[in-house]
């Protein structure tokens, strides 16, 4: 070997992540000029060699967006120019027991330390392993395009890897032939088999006169899309650049580049190395399907991997295989192989919209094909989001981001099946819209979550509340804010609680004065409240709108062991009882009940108290279920502004009646009450309810009125 080849040599061993000069005679095969004295290029390839002469150079690369600064040896990446230091790529040296030391350009794409090692796949946890590389590709990707890079022979290595369309089954056939200078089949080849169904392999030794081969695999593989095995087999190839790596996958993405890859290097003389045909290949393919350039070679993923380039792949695999017979997608992979090879292009329109169509066809769940997927392999990577941008970037709709959350789209491309319908984002992906949607016009998507829209009927208003899946719903009582149930024309009072620091507002109503909303305390180190208090459908947002309910020993802050006992003649009982209530507050007894009612009654123009006497006026104006009885609907004049929580029944629903089905139920139907006055039975209290069918305000002793129960409760002013 003369002493220009070996310096050629010795300058390709030593490369790795970034562009990097080992030492030697400055007579490498090298371009000279590519050398960059400016202090801007266009892209990494026009960096140069990283020299010694160099040292200290830094550099704005274009396309990159970013800073790269040449330590001697190595370009790094530093960032945009204002970047802070913690963007800026770091390489990690670690020195062994001798004194040796290493570096590892670890990728910022990789979020698995395990898989930023360029350690071989021989495993099914390791089937996710990526490529260290933290540009364009893993070893030789910033080899500039006329820098002329020597050929390394391979000798006695054993590579492992996987072969994956969906995973091919094992007992797959593998074949790695070796290739020449100008990328041609030299006859040598070595073929094993995939030892499971995970597509992995450890190949026999091979021994190769040039790093570059062609990989091919050939067997059946799992299909994603249809979470079975294909009934016919199937190839896929890859070309491999095998001169610093263990490993080596084959893969959709690697197949599609393969041809691509030959011509720039080998016809079009645009290229003088293949890492750089290679890197720019890849480059392509990604900018066909609209994605953003790979920091990792396509011999480096795995659909089971982790990183963003994973994901990639999964989602050209799914996107790819949609719902076509065997034979169908080898003839699409096979045409659209050949279409990349033209121009690195995607020419064919149609085929794209087709692929679009079936992508944003709503009938069809990713969720699905991700559970499967999780069945079969360690993890699935966010392939959705490249599948949704692919097929918004084709419609002329554009990428679904977070920032777009709710906007509606029309489709207008002439040769889509979808033509002229609508689609909303919604989460990171365009879908159509709900019939709820549709007649409302109003998207429910994540970002009008909480939303209450109000449509005028015939009949009077319906409330309709956004849950953030797209399907509007009637709204409920827990679906307004708080502020929605007190009456604004009322002078609201004000009580701290200085246990928790909550505020409650409060109303005087003839000779008393209340709490206008119920009490929503809870200690968690207070015995007496242990599995005795809940939130309506234990949501703890329900808590903030219409408070906690209690079992009557709760509330009343006595032992559990009162909820079955008598408290009568214990002396646990005080008039007037605290209980729960903050200082200066207690629980009402049934006669301050009664007083309210009779003041309510009075001022609604009854003499005396009786059913449908006024008193149901204590209401709050909204969110009471609407009996069409205008003599009952609620307005709430008086501010107690009671809203219809419903309750906790528990072990005392009745799952055969009319209500009470359920352990929470009857929101919009009913407001409950605790008194401090216990009932006929040692079991029950006196509870005081409003009725969404009457304007009465009464009270119950002996029957739904057992102490489990769990109900409101409201305070009074000592």
């Amino acid at each position: 070997m003369n002493k220009i080849k070996s310096s050629i040599l010795i300058a390709s061993i030593c490369s790795s992540l970034f562009l990097a000069a080992c030492g030697g005679d400055s007579s490498t095969g090298s371009n000279e000029n590519s050398e960059v004295s400016s202090s801007k290029v266009e892209t990494i390839y026009d960096l140069g060699k990283c020299s010694t002469d160099r040292k200290g150079d830094i550099l704005f690369v274009e396309d990159e967006d970013a800073e790269y600064l040449c330590d001697g040896s190595n370009w790094k990446k530093l960032g945009t120019p204002s970047s802070s230091s913690e963007e800026n790529q770091s390489t990690e040296k670690s020195s062994d027991s001798n004194g040796n030391s290493s570096s590892n350009n670890v990728s910022s794409d990789s979020k698995d330390p395990q898989a930023q090692s360029s350690s071989s796949v021989g495993s099914s946890s390791s089937t996710a392993k990526s490529s260290s590389s933290s540009i364009t590709e893993s070893s030789s990707s910033v080899h500039g395009a006329n820098e002329t890079v020597a050929n390394v022979a391979i000798s006695k290595r054993t590579f492992t890897g996987v072969a994956e369309k969906g995973p091919f089954a094992a007992g797959s056939i593998i074949k790695l032939s070796e290739l020449d200078d100008v990328l041609d089949l030299t006859g040598t080849s070595f073929e094993w088999e995939a030892t499971s169904d995970l597509g992995e392999y450890t190949s026999s030794k091979v021994t190769l006169k040039n790093q570059y081969a062609l990989m091919q695999v050939s067997g059946y593989y799992y299909n994603e899309n249809t979470g079975k095995t294909t009934s016919g087999q199937f190839t896929l190839k890859s070309l491999v650049d095998l001169s610093d790596r263990n490993s080596a996958n084959v893969n959709v993405l690697g197949h599609l580049t393969h041809k691509r890859t030959i011509k720039l290097f080998a016809e079009s003389g645009k290229y003088k190395n293949v890492p750089a045909a290679k890197s720019a290949a890849e480059k392509e393919v990604m900018n066909s399907f609209h994605w953003t350039t790979n920091n990792h070679a396509f011999e480096d993923l795995s659909i089971f991997g982790n990183t963003e380039d994973d994901a990639k792949l999964l989602a050209a695999s799914i996107l790819l295989q949609g719902d076509l017979s065997d034979a169908d997608f080898a003839s699409r992979l096979a045409s659209l192989t050949t279409d990349f090879e033209d121009d690195g292009i995607w020419n064919d329109s149609a085929a794209r919209i087709a692929v679009a169509d079936w992508a944003m066809d709503t009938t069809r769940s990713f969720t699905k094909i991700r559970e499967k997927l999780l069945e079969v392999g360690p993890r699935v990577p966010n392939f959705e989001k490249y599948i949704y941008q692919f097929a918004g970037i084709v419609y002329d709709i554009g990428v679904c981001s977070e920032n777009r959350d709710g906007e509606k789209a029309k489709i207008t491309n002439p040769y889509s099946k979808n033509l002229g319908l609508e689609y909303i984002c919604d989460g990171g992906k365009w879908r159509k819209p709900t019939s709820s949607e549709t007649r409302l016009m109003f998207a429910c998507a994540g970002k009008n979550k909480g939303t209450i829209i109000h449509e005028g009927t015939t009949s009077g208003s319906l409330d309709w509340y956004c849950p953030g899946d797209g399907n509007w719903r009637l709204a409920g009582v827990y679906d307004y804010p708080k502020s929605n149930y007190f009456n604004p024309v009322i002078s609201y009072g004000t009580l701290n609680d200085s246990r928790d620091g909550k505020t409650y507002k409060t109303v005087r109503i003839g000779t008393q004065t209340w709490m206008a909303e119920n009490l929503n305390y809870y200690d968690k180190s207070n015995a007496n409240l242990q599995n005795s208090t809940w939130c309506y459908e234990d949501l703890e947002e329900n808590c903030e709108v219409g408070g906690r309910f209690y079992t009557w020993a709760a509330a009343m802050n006595l032992d559990s062991k009162y909820n079955s006992d008598s408290a009568s003649g214990t002396g646990v009982i005080k008039i007037p009882h605290q209980g729960l209530c903050p200082a200066g507050w207690h629980v009402p007894g049934t006669g301050e009940f009664n007083v309210l009612r009779e003041y309510v009654a009075m001022m609604e123009g009854y003499s005396k108290i009786g059913f449908n006497d006024g008193s149901g006026q204590l209401k709050s104006k909204v969110g009471w279920y609407d009996f069409n009885a205008p003599l009952i609907t609620p307005r709430d004049p008086y501010g107690f502004s009671a809203i219809a929580t419903g309750a906790y029944y528990g072990p005392y629903r009745d799952p055969n009646g009319r209500f009470s089905r359920y352990i929470f139920d009857d929101a919009s139907y009913f407001a409950n009450f605790w008194s401090a006055t216990e009932g006929k039975k040692a079991n029950g209290a006196t509870y005081w309810y409003l009725d969404y069918s009457n304007s009465t305000f009464d009270y119950h002793d002996a029957q739904y009125n057992e102490k489990g129960r769990g109900y409101s409760v409201r305070c009074i002013k000592d």
